[in-house]
C-alpha cells in the first residue's frame, strides 16, 4: 500500500516562498504606514492571516472570511466557533463526528478521494486514509492546534468575497489581500465530493476569473482601502497593475500580485517610507523622561510596557541626532519609577516563517534599543538585560513561539570589530566586514530565568563594578 502524502499538504495555500518574501515587507510595512486592519477574504489555509501575525498586526486586528467548508472549519477552530452552527453531514460519519474539526476535515478528504477511487491512484490513496486513518488525524489535529497558537483573537465568518469588500471600501486604514479563484467554480470543483457532504454553506456567487476581477478592479476605483490581488494570466491581461510577477507558472501564464494602487504597494514591499495624509504623527507618552542625574537603586521600580512605533519613534529622534535606523514590528518603553528611560524593538516573526519558506531561527530579533542619556549609567545595557529575560519574551509569544523560543539575537553596525556595551552580556557570534560601517557583527544570548528585580540588581552589580574599574584606569593614567 503507497503511503499517502503528507496531509499537511491540505493546508497549504496558493502563494508559494517567493510571493511571501514579496509579501511579508509590504504588510510590515503598511502596518507601520496606519494601515491597522488586516482583511483576508477568499481566505483559504490563511496563509496571508498568518505572515500579517508575523509583520506586527495584533491577532484582532486580522479579519477573514471564506464561503468553502473546509476554510470555514478551520476558521471556526481558530476562533472557538462551535461546529454545530455550520450542521455539516458526511455520509459514513456520525453527527458526533462533525463537531470534531479535524474528523470534518478528514472525512472531506476522505470523501473527495472516494468519489475518484474509480481511478487506481485515488484508489490506493482512499485505502491510505483508511488503514492510517489516526495518523491523519493526528496530523490534522497538529496543524489546526498550530493555526489556534498563531490566529487566535482573529474573525472569521462564512461570507461571500464581494459582501467583505463593500465593508472596506471606505476604510483607508484597510490593507486587503486577495486570493479570488483561479478558474471558474474553483471552490466547487476543488472540495467536490459528489453529493457525499453537506453543510449549510452561505449565499455567493460564482467566482469567474474572466469578468471577477475586472469588476473587482472597477469596483476599487477611487477606494480607499489598498488591495493586493493574486492573479493568473497571460502577460498585458491582468486586471490590476502588477507590482509581482513569477513567470511561467503554466504554458503562457504567470502569476501576479497586482493592487489598486501599485506605486505605494510596491514602496512599502521595497521599505521606502511612504507619507500618506492620514500618517499619524509622533507621539511622545503621558509620562515625563528619566533625569540625567536620576539615581537608580534596588528598591527602583522597573516595567516594560508595550507602545506604538509612533511613540518609540518620537523618542529615538528625540535621543539621537540626525536619526534614521531600523523599524520594528514591537515596540516598548521602559519605565524606572514611572519614568521613561529607553524603548526598544523585538521581532518574532524567524520563529515560525519557516512555514512560509524562509529558515525557522529559535531567537527573537533585538532590533534596536535607545536610551536616554544619563551622566552615570549605562542603560542600553539594561534593556537588552531585560529583553533577554524568558518571562518577559513568553508574554509576548504564542504558545506555539514559546516552544520554539530559546536565544535573543542583535545585529551591530559599527566602525570597532567589538561592541563594548555587549560585552559580557551577550556572545559574539559572528564578525563580517562592512564597507560602509566598518563591522558587521551577531550577537548571541540565551533566554534567562530571572525577574525584572533579579535583572535590576545585576545589572547595578555590574554597574558598580564598571564605574570602580573607570575610576582605577583615570587613576592609573
Amino acid at each position: 500500500m503507497p503511503k499517502f502524502q503528507n496531509p499537511g499538504a491540505f493546508f497549504l495555500g496558493t502563494l508559494v516562498a517567493a510571493e511571501q518574501k514579496f509579501l511579508k515587507p509590504l504588510i510590515e510595512n503598511a502596518r507601520k504606514n496606519g494601515y491597522t486592519r488586516f482583511v483576508e477574504p477568499c481566505a483559504g489555509a490563511f496563509a496571508m492571516a498568518h505572515i500579517a501575525a508575523q509583520s506586527g498586526y495584533k491577532t484582532e486586528e486580522i479579519e477573514t472570511s471564506d464561503v468553502a467548508m473546509f476554510s470555514s472549519v478551520m476558521g471556526y477552530a481558530i476562533t472557538e466557533q462551535p461546529l454545530d452552527d455550520l450542521e455539516i453531514k458526511a455520509h459514513g460519519f456520525t453527527d458526533d463526528d462533525m463537531n470534531d474539526p479535524a474528523m470534518v476535515l478528514y472525512a472531506q478528504i476522505y470523501l473527495r478521494t472516494a468519489k475518484q477511487a474509480g481511478k487506481e491512484y485515488f484508489y490506493n490513496i482512499m485505502r491510505d486514509l483508511e488503514y492510517r486513518k489516526e495518523e491523519h488525524l493526528k496530523e490534522i489535529r497538529e496543524q489546526l492546534k498550530r493555526a489556534y497558537e498563531s490566529l487566535h483573537g482573529m474573525s472569521y465568518r462564512t461570507l461571500d468575497m464581494w459582501k467583505h469588500l463593500e465593508e472596506c471600501y471606505d476604510d483607508p486604514h484597510a490593507l486587503i489581500i486577495a486570493n479570488p479563484p483561479t478558474y471558474t467554480a474553483g471552490f466547487e470543483k476543488w472540495y467536490d465530493t459528489g453529493g457525499k457532504m453537506t453543510w449549510k454553506e452561505p449565499e455567493y456567487g460564482v467566482f469567474d476569473p474572466a469578468t471577477g476581477l475586472k469588476e473587482l478592479y472597477e469596483k476599487m476605483k477611487g477606494a480607499k482601502c489598498l488591495l493586493v490581488c493574486y492573479e493568473e494570466n497571460a502577460p498585458g491581461k491582468t486586471a490590476g497593475t502588477p507590482v509581482f510577477a513569477r513567470y511561467g507558472v503554466r504554458n503562457g501564464i504567470n502569476v501576479y500580485l497586482t493592487s489598486n494602487r501599485p506605486e505605494e504597494a510596491a514602496a512599502f514591499a521595497e521599505g521606502k517610507k511612504i507619507t500618506r495624509p492620514n500618517e499619524s504623527k509622533l507621539n511622545p507618552l503621558e509620562c515625563s523622561m528619566l533625569p540625567r542625574d536620576y539615581k537608580i537603586t534596588e528598591s527602583t521600580k522597573l516595567s516594560i510596557t508595550q507602545i506604538e512605533q509612533s511613540e518609540a519613534q518620537y523618542y529615538r529622534k528625540l535621543w539621537t541626532h540626525n536619526f534614521v535606523g531600523s523599524t520594528a514590528p514591537l515596540n516598548f518603553a521602559v519605565l524606572i519609577d514611572g519614568k521613561i528611560s529607553g524603548v526598544f524593538g523585538l521581532d518574532k516573526a524567524a520563529l515560525t516563517m519557516g512555514a512560509f519558506g524562509t529558515r525557522v531561527s529559535d531567537a527573537v530579533f533585538l532590533m534596536y534599543g535607545m536610551t536616554v542619556p544619563h551622566m552615570e549609567y549605562r542603560l542600553g545595557r539594561l534593556i537588552t538585560m531585560l529583553a533577554q529575560n524568558k518571562s518577559f519574551i513568553f508574554m509576548i509569544c504564542s504558545d506555539l513561539e514559546r516552544e520554539k523560543a530559546k536565544s535573543l539575537k542583535t545585529v551591530q553596525m559599527t566602525k570597532y570589530p567589538e561592541a563594548k556595551e555587549m560585552r559580557g552580556i551577550m556572545t559574539l557570534t559572528s564578525k563580517n566586514p562592512d564597507k560602509k560601517y566598518g563591522f558587521k557583527l551577531t550577537y548571541v544570548s540565551e533566554l534567562k530565568e530571572r525577574t525584572d528585580a533579579e535583572t535590576l540588581k545585576e545589572w547595578l552589580r555590574r554597574e558598580e563594578r564598571w564605574q570602580k574599574e573607570r575610576v582605577k584606569t583615570k587613576t592609573m593614567s
